[in-house]
């Protein structure tokens, strides 16, 4: 063999080594996988009797092919260490675990859930520590991390609700009775609320740790005669708010009140203010009404109490009262209230429907304020007429009543007068404008109005909706979406290929426009759709994407009107334009081309026969 065939050689031997030793050294770099990181970055209870766990896990080493593909969770009831399986690296006795797929990241987050830990016992209520391990698709773990943040409590029991007071049920009650409740619960409580017939009369809101006995003064005198059912509810403090209610039924006695004439919030100041009443009381034969008085307050001044007028000869069940209190000054705000008992020592203190003393002013004659009602319609479409209405209820005559109105917000508002349609009976004198805006207005006009009264008296009475004015906006008539239906899409989408859209939109009105969205790595992209037939839009487009990019695709219409509608959204995963080529092997197997072809072309050349 000459000089010139053994350099031959040796470059072939040269060759053939070369592709192998790359080779194998990659296929060490992918299976040389180090173990994932893990740190837990918090830890919450949800309302479900469940912890949600945040971890961010790390595989040192990455490799696209080499993932993180198991996050397990350990729970434990015990204050003591909960690895007893794990030393020996058995991973069986975990709570939960999360499985994921190939990711093209080395870092990130996640979260796990546990199982409901209520077994509706209450008894499971414990401390919890957290633990979290993670494994590799090629079996790689992390190691075991335990939270930080110490053990996480978790209760699942009601609180305890126990009357004291009434201690039985049906007891009789009278005046204001306190109700008492004895609270408890293991993680504190944060409501307490006392019902009467389900409704609820007062809640004690984030009360004090230490206490564990809860009152209400209950204030009966509306129930008189009745068999109320007293409830009290507790929510305790834990992360699923664990409610218990108790409940018992009291007897209202005593006597109870009936206005025989509504006694007014305003008066003329040359007026008395008249009281009449009836007391009844028929809880007992062998019980007699006893006294009856009218609390008053002059101007939030000390309470004066005077006994009403027995109207009534024979005084043992019922009784007819009266009182006549005199004439107050100008701007006298009067406080009042009424009490009466029987001979049993049960008594009510009769207020208003809100538990708090009635009020009454006294004003000038004839300087009444009068009082409104605007009633109107506060959408129209655009071929209705829009009408404004204004009820009014004077003590004397209603002079003027102007509507101001404006069509644009930034023109000033123009000054109308109305005229008076109805008026009402001399003791409740009531006057009625109406106001029709019979010009058409483009749709999505807003009309702002309010009212302007002056009555003979001089009072003035602006009725403007708290300085925010009253607003009537002008809509179309289709007030209706588009209804979408895709009847076409791509099971799956390949980088660089062309897909096409295909959907029917059923509208009433014009469709304005029917377009594709989609989304690349949250960058947004529009096409227009084309009209094929009826109700059918197509379109046909290439998405620009890497093999893996997340894309999301959805179809938006909307009509003459802007009434727009959505699509369902399709979510995507870019595959492969080669499916079988990846971005870690395309290099294994140029190396195994050349690992063939070279060595066969210089052995082609070395056997071949020399001059």
């Amino acid at each position: 063999m000459n000089i010139r065939s053994k350099k031959l050689m040796t470059y072939a031997l040269l060759v053939l080594v070369i592709p192998f030793v790359s080779l194998m050294t990659l296929k060490q770099h992918d299976v040389a996988a180090e173990s994932p990181t893990v740190s837990i970055t918090d830890v919450t209870s949800t309302l479900a009797y469940r912890i949600d766990v945040t971890v961010e896990i790390t595989l040192t080493g990455y490799n696209y092919d080499l993932y993180t593909q198991t996050l397990y969770l350990y729970l434990n009831q015990s204050e003591a260490n909960i690895l007893i399986d794990l030393a020996d690296d058995e991973y069986n006795g975990y709570n939960s675990s999360k499985t994921f797929g190939r990711q093209d990241e080395a870092s990130f987050d996640t979260s796990i859930l546990s199982p409901t830990l209520a077994d509706g016992s209450g008894e499971d209520s414990a401390k919890y520590n957290v633990t979290v391990v993670a494994i590799t698709n090629t079996e790689e773990q992390s190691n075991i991390v335990v939270w930080s943040g110490g053990y996480i409590f978790i209760d699942t029991a009601p609180p305890k609700v126990t009357f004291v007071t009434p201690a039985i049920g049906y007891e009789e009650v009278w005046g204001i009775y306190e109700i008492k409740a004895n609270i408890t619960d293991i993680s504190n409580l944060s409501l307490i609320q006392f019902f009467v017939n389900g409704e609820e009369r007062h809640r004690i809101e984030n009360p004090d740790p230490a206490e564990t006995e809860f009152t209400w003064d209950y204030e009966n005198y509306r129930e008189v005669g009745e068999e109320p059912l007293i409830k009290v509810a507790a929510y305790d403090n834990s992360s699923a708010l664990n409610l218990e209610d108790n409940t018992t039924t009291v007897k209202v006695v005593g006597p109870s009140l009936q206005l025989e004439e509504a006694v007014p919030k305003i008066i003329d100041s040359n007026e008395t203010l008249y009281f009449n009443i009836t007391i009844t009381d028929t809880n007992d034969p062998e019980i007699d009404l006893d006294y009856v008085g009218l609390l008053y307050s002059i101007d939030g001044g000390t309470w004066v109490e005077v006994a009403f007028n027995n109207l009534t000869i024979d005084v043992e069940t019922q009784g007819q009262f009266n009182y006549t209190l005199s004439p107050q000054p100008v701007g006298t705000t009067i406080d009042w209230k009424i009490y009466a008992n029987n001979t049993a020592g049960q008594y009510h203190e009769f207020k208003n429907e809100t538990y708090q003393p009635f009020v009454a002013e006294s004003v000038f004659p004839d300087h009444i304020l009068p009082t409104g009602e605007v009633e109107y319609e506060k959408t129209v479409t655009y071929d209705q007429n829009a009408t404004v209405k204004l009820n009014v209820t004077e003590h004397s005559v209603v002079n003027i009543c102007y509507l101001n109105y404006r069509i644009d917000i930034e023109d000033d508002f123009e000054e109308l007068a109305l005229t008076n349609t109805t008026t009402g009976g001399l003791n409740d004198t009531w006057f009625y404008f109406v106001y029709n805006f019979t010009e058409t207005y483009d749709v999505f006009t807003i009309i702002d109005f309010y009212f302007w009264v002056n009555d003979s008296g001089g009072n003035e009475l602006t009725l403007n909706n708290g300085g925010s004015y009253y607003h009537i906006k002008v809509m179309p008539i289709d007030l209706v979406a588009p209804v979408i239906n895709i009847t076409a899409v791509p099971e799956t989408i390949a980088s660089g290929q062309n897909i096409t859209i295909t959907v029917t939109v059923e509208e009433t009105s014009i469709l304005l426009s029917v377009q594709v969205f989609y989304t690349v790595n949250g960058e947004q992209h529009t096409v227009d759709m084309v009209y094929v037939s009826g109700t059918t839009y197509s379109a046909s487009f290439v998405i620009s994407a890497s093999t893996g990019d997340e894309v999301e695709i959805f179809v938006r219409a909307y009509d003459e009107y802007f009434n727009t509608a959505d699509s369902e959204v399709y979510q995507f995963e870019i595959d492969s334009a080669k499916p079988s080529g990846s971005h870690s092997n395309a290099w294994l197997w140029l190396m195994l081309i050349a690992l063939i072809i070279i060595p066969l072309t210089i052995t082609f050349v070395l056997l071949k026969p020399q001059k």
